[in-house]
């Protein structure tokens, strides 16, 4: 996200805040290690009006079904065949399709940007690269940049249509190919991770693997969270799991995955983040973590404890079971787990 957007978005949702300066102060948590970060409600006083997360909802719900046509959404297929130029597959054109470098036997990732981002952003290129790197895989980036671009409730509204022409897509590429849904893993950041939510809800069968990398939460964490149909959850994936960062502002706080990981309390600000930047940056840690786990997948070993003050006083560590976040996770991981990072790269401390 653009310096410009971020600001933007800054605005947007300060200026939306009409809560008291009492009910924020009330609202607000402290910690010792990492300074004041703002609680899961916090987020009520900043872009919600009545004060509860459901409203904000009611604005996606209230806008006229936006215009998104199918060529707004692109899929730019990498393989180590084309690692760098992208080769664009488009749903129906059987033809292109076998003359395309993509290999049924091989596991194929999505990768779903999110809000003012585009298939270019810095961490789709790290994640191809690094994939491309560790293994033989089809990579596919979807560009949504012409909706994501949009104001933030519209974009948030056209989730759910990216995410059907991205079912239409792996529909296409299963009926055509030997490509196997279980070897499907998408991956998706921000709104892109209820983009990956809507694309599994819709697809024809059950795919292997969802990861979230801190789901937005304007406009889709509710304080009842009833409706799971309107975003991202663990029944969209046969594992999904949830990596979270800027819990409580920008992402969601509560667990919506299989297993759900807070490195370092999952709020922000994440270590080594910027004060200026705080809640972008740690918002971005999701990806970056992600990102370097492809590489280096037994670094972020994690620990499942109920909460991060349980965490920080030691009472889980004598739990057995090492769960490590990321790419390399077992998918018979349930629960919340949390662990710590470095403030810089490498973000791993191959330790608990």
């Amino acid at each position: 996200m653009s310096f410009i957007a971020r600001f933007v978005f800054l605005l947007t949702f300060l200026n939306l805040s009409k809560s008291s300066t009492n009910d924020m102060q009330h609202r607000l948590t402290a910690d010792k290690s990492q300074g004041f970060f703002l609680g899961e409600v916090l987020l009520d006083a900043l872009v919600n009006p009545m004060g509860t997360a459901q409203n904000d909802r009611s604005v996606i719900n209230n806008i006229f079904d936006p215009n998104l046509i199918a060529e707004d959404v692109t899929f730019e297929l990498y393989t180590r065949n084309n690692p760098v130029q992208a080769y664009f597959l488009k749903v129906d054109d059987i033809i292109g399709l076998k003359e395309s470098p993509f290999e049924s036997e091989n596991p194929t990732k999505i990768l779903i940007h999110g809000w003012t981002d585009s298939a270019n952003t810095y961490w789709l290129q790290d994640f191809r690269q690094n994939y491309l790197t560790v293994g033989n895989y089809n990579v596919i980036s979807v560009n949504w940049f012409p909706a994501s671009l949009k104001e933030y409730w519209i974009a948030a509204k056209l989730t759910r249509q990216v995410g059907k022409y991205i079912a239409e897509m792996l529909n296409f590429l299963v009926s055509q190919t030997d490509l196997s849904l279980d070897d499907i893993h998408i991956l998706g950041h921000s709104l892109g991770a209820h983009v990956a939510g809507f694309a599994g809800m819709e697809v024809s069968g059950t795919i292997g693997r969802i990861t979230g990398m801190d789901p937005a939460r304007p406009g889709f964490e509710s304080s009842s969270l009833n409706d799971l149909r309107i975003r991202l959850d663990s029944r969209d994936a046969k594992f999904v799991d949830i990596i979270h960062t800027c819990a409580g502002t920008l992402g969601f706080i509560r667990s919506i995955g299989h297993a759900d990981f807070y490195p370092n309390g999952g709020t922000f600000r994440q270590p080594g983040c910027p004060v200026f930047s705080a809640q972008y940056c740690s918002h971005a840690r999701a990806h970056d973590f992600m990102g370097e786990s492809i590489i280096n997948p037994l670094t972020f070993g994690a620990v499942q404890c109920n909460s991060w003050i349980e965490f920080k006083a030691a009472k889980c560590r004598d739990n057995s079971t090492i769960v490590f976040m990321g790419e390399n996770v077992s998918r018979n991981a349930r629960g919340s787990f949390f662990l710590e990072t470095n403030p810089q790269p490498p973000f791993g401390k191959n330790e608990i």
